[in-house]
């Protein structure tokens, strides 16, 4: 199964938003599985603090007051979901690491049925010099990843393979000007259905 943090804040009541934001920035900060999102937690902090001094003042206040307080929420509710984002990254499906950085979690609905044949491999060459290709293929709803494979154009080298999670591809340390065949497939509910794409020829720059 795989989970990912809840991304929508919008629909929660100032409280509810406040505990979230406080849960979030207490779990996380100092949290040794999230190195890279100090800064943003930091950021966190500071946005939970002027949002709950956008909310007393609106207390008191009138309009403009009010207005503020929506447009601080807003900013409040935008540094949650960069923060979800990060750890959507870090987790990688897993639950236990969502909730350990204060975030609640929905299951993701697991694509099924057998996935087309790609049609639309596009192989973008790299500058000069970078010995590298980007590969792409149009999105496809039923795949549950999308695997990659690469080998020296006329030869009857094994295909090398890669995999990813998204629809694009960066293959680096190719040889340079050497023509090179590429492919593409869709990975499906059964990883042993495979139906590759035609070959599409590049040279590598």
């Amino acid at each position: 199964m795989v989970f990912k943090p809840k991304f929508s804040f919008s629909n929660r009541s100032m409280i509810a938003l406040d505990h979230a934001a406080e849960n979030v920035f207490t779990q996380m900060t100092g949290n040794p599985l999230f190195p890279d999102a100090v800064a943003e937690v930091a950021d966190l902090g500071v946005g939970l603090g002027d949002y709950r001094t956008a909310v007393a003042d609106a207390i008191q206040g009138g309009k403009h007051a009010r207005t503020v307080r929506d447009q601080v929420r807003a900013a409040l509710e935008n540094k949650l979901q960069l923060l979800a984002l990060h750890v959507q990254r870090v987790a990688n499906g897993d639950p236990a690491v969502i909730l350990a950085a204060g975030f609640e979690h929905n299951k993701v609905r697991q694509p099924k049925g057998d996935c087309p044949r790609p049609t639309n491999l596009n192989v973008i060459v790299g500058p000069i010099g970078s010995c590298r290709v980007l590969l792409k293929v149009k999105p496809e709803a039923t795949a549950r990843s999308y695997r990659f494979g690469y080998r020296v154009a006329g030869t009857s080298a094994p295909w090398t393979d890669v995999n990813s999670h998204g629809s694009t591809r960066s293959v680096e340390g190719l040889q340079q000007f050497a023509a090179y065949e590429f492919r593409a497939v869709y990975i499906g509910s059964n990883p042993d259905i495979l139906d590759y794409s035609d070959t599409v020829v590049a040279t590598v720059i």
